[in-house]
């Protein structure tokens, strides 16, 4: 079957995203009909000279929205329900301005001014997850088929007060169990399952906390660069940021020490420094422990992707060494299972727990019972830290392959953090490259890389990208490269 899309050349979309978008357009405008059968991934690929991978990509997309859906030996269909109709879209947009209008003179409270004053950080975060999905990892590298066991021996549950109604605001408790003696083993984190709290994710779990924590003016300290999702989280209740520096040993304590006024927090991530993937030393572990004592101060730790480091040694979490009741341990499944979970969770300081479990039942006091009893399963039976020991061989290996590929076609003209973890590099390159044509020749050769510049509240570094490598065959790398190469005339 032939079919023929257009893209735009100069897009700032990554390529699997217009075709998605492109055949999208074709089934609401009608020109694929309900059960009409598409182009395998190979036959399309070839028509529109892109590789398999980014179809595969697209198609996965449009079935998870509800647009087409794959029949194994059959092939994949349009949705004879489609979700949609192109003319519902056209009204959409003809009332999209005055909707607008009407928005931006109601009269929104405090909170709703300062989430409208943050679609800077938020255009960031959604560029995040176009391009790199946000270090999620790649689908076929999700352990389904053990999460499928799980779900179903959870429905299969013999003991009637399972369908008994439930109200700890913190979550089901034999999760809470095993996820806190998953921490204790793999983290050092010193917790009790009733410190544990579950989120439906690690960004629901950070706002609270803001809530409980922040009043409008308070200064809160972020590492600067740092996560971007952290620092809309902060200004939308009001924080005063402080951009802490961060070298090669993680934030610099010593300026956090040095700053004269009253912080109401710090957060960090200090197991793999978000966008750097540096870690926090010893000594400045010891030393923001010790400013959070005497300043009376919280740390919200964010072990952000502590799981995927490639042949260094883990470090214990920084709220282990926590002996005063400060640290606000912060964490999330989404690195290792997503979209299967997306669970967070937090282990509180015990003078938080009772303040913390009563905002929690104003707003998110249930979730999906058979979910998390699936998942306290996969914990307890060691699925999780098996996946986890796999996959970190998988990713490890592609990484290689890209650090070898860039390097061989580069050479001196890029600079490659020698950090080791997560599921993209940090790259610096050399003078004379325009960071448009940088991203135009990326996004051609369906390079995966973002600019660090959202990441900074001060002093961004040009030049300085994320490329992500989780995603790209390892067999596909070197040419991938080597096209991103030529894109730029080297």
């Amino acid at each position: 079957m032939d079919f023929v899309l257009t893209l735009t050349q100069d897009s700032r979309q990554p390529v699997y995203k217009q075709v998605s978008e492109a055949l999208k357009l074709a089934i609401l405008g009608g020109r694929l009909k309900p059960g009409e059968k598409l182009p395998s991934t190979r036959d399309l690929a070839d028509s529109m000279n892109v590789s398999r991978f980014t179809v595969i990509r697209s198609y996965e997309e449009l079935s998870a929205q509800g647009y087409i859906q794959t029949t194994s030996g059959s092939g994949t269909f349009v949705n004879k329900e489609i979700p949609g109709h192109l003319d519902d879209l056209k009204n959409k947009e003809q009332q999209r301005e005055p909707v607008e209008a009407v928005l931006s003179s109601a009269a929104l409270s405090v909170y709703g001014e300062r989430v409208m004053t943050c679609e800077e950080i938020e255009d960031a975060h959604v560029e995040l997850f176009a391009e790199l999905n946000y270090g999620a990892p790649t689908v076929d590298q999700l352990p389904l088929t053990r999460w499928k066991e799980m779900l179903y021996r959870a429905t299969r549950f013999q003991d009637g007060n399972m369908l008994a109604y439930h109200s700890d605001a913190f979550g089901y408790m034999p999760l809470r169990e095993a996820i806190c003696n998953y921490l204790i083993r793999s983290r050092s984190v010193n917790c009790t399952p009733d410190r544990v709290a579950i989120f439906s994710g690690a960004q629901g779990a950070l706002d609270l906390m803001g809530r409980l924590l922040i009043d409008n003016g308070d200064a809160v300290a972020l590492e600067n660069p740092g996560f971007p999702g952290a620092r809309r989280s902060m200004l939308t209740h009001g924080a005063e940021i402080i951009p802490i520096p961060v070298d090669g040993q993680g934030m610099i304590v010593e300026h956090l020490q040095s700053l004269n006024h009253r912080l109401k927090l710090a957060y960090v991530t200090p197991s793999h420094h978000d966008p750097t993937g540096v870690v926090l030393s010893l000594p400045r572990r010891i030393a923001l422990l010790d400013w959070a004592a005497r300043t009376d101060s919280f740390i919200i730790e964010d072990d952000y992707d502590s799981e995927y480091r490639y042949g260094d040694k883990p470090m214990p979490s920084l709220q282990g060494l926590d002996e005063n009741d400060c640290t606000i341990y912060l964490s999330t499944f989404w690195k290792v299972l997503y979209p299967v979970v997306r669970i967070g969770f937090v282990v509180l300081p015990r003078r938080l727990v009772r303040v913390v479990g009563r905002a929690k039942a104003l707003i998110e006091r249930d979730f999906p019972l058979l979910e998390q009893k699936a998942l306290a399963d996969f914990i307890d039976e060691g699925h999780l830290e098996r996946h986890i020991k796999r996959t970190r061989v998988f990713y490890a290996k592609r990484r290689a392959a890209l650090v070898q590929a860039v390097t061989k076609q580069f050479g001196k003209r890029i600079y490659i953090s020698p950090v080791t973890a997560g599921m993209h590099l940090l790259v610096r390159f050399g003078e004379g490259f325009e960071e448009e044509k940088v991203l135009a020749a990326a996004r051609n050769a369906e390079v995966s890389l973002v600019s660090t510049s959202h990441h900074y509240v001060v002093n961004s570094r040009p030049g300085e990208y994320l490329m992500g490598f989780a995603h790209l065959p390892e067999e596909n790398i070197h040419d991938t490269v080597q096209k991103f190469a030529s894109n730029l005339g080297i």
